[in-house]
């Protein structure tokens, strides 16, 4: 179930930040009178957006390291590993 949601925020940080860039381009390029709520906008899109990408990096490295301390190590406790 961790790795859906990691995807899906994986996902949701790519769209925001994207959604950001675009809504910053276009408000710091027109000149209409929302121009300052496009850029607000804009700004809290990418900002949303690499907290979220942050999130869903942290929570994959962090699954990788729960995963690999959790391999047992069952070869070491015989000194070297069994060929079969």
């Amino acid at each position: 179930m961790r790795r859906i949601s990691t995807l899906f925020e994986a996902i949701l940080s790519t769209t925001l930040l994207i959604l950001g860039l675009y809504m910053l381009h276009e408000g710091s390029s027109s000149k209409s009178p929302g121009e300052a709520a496009i850029l607000i906008g804009g700004a809290v899109c990418f900002t949303l957006g690499v907290m979220t990408l942050v999130s869903a990096v942290r929570s994959i490295l962090w699954h990788r390291t729960m995963l690999r301390h959790s391999v047992p190590n069952h070869y070491l406790a015989r000194g070297r590993p069994s060929i079969r």
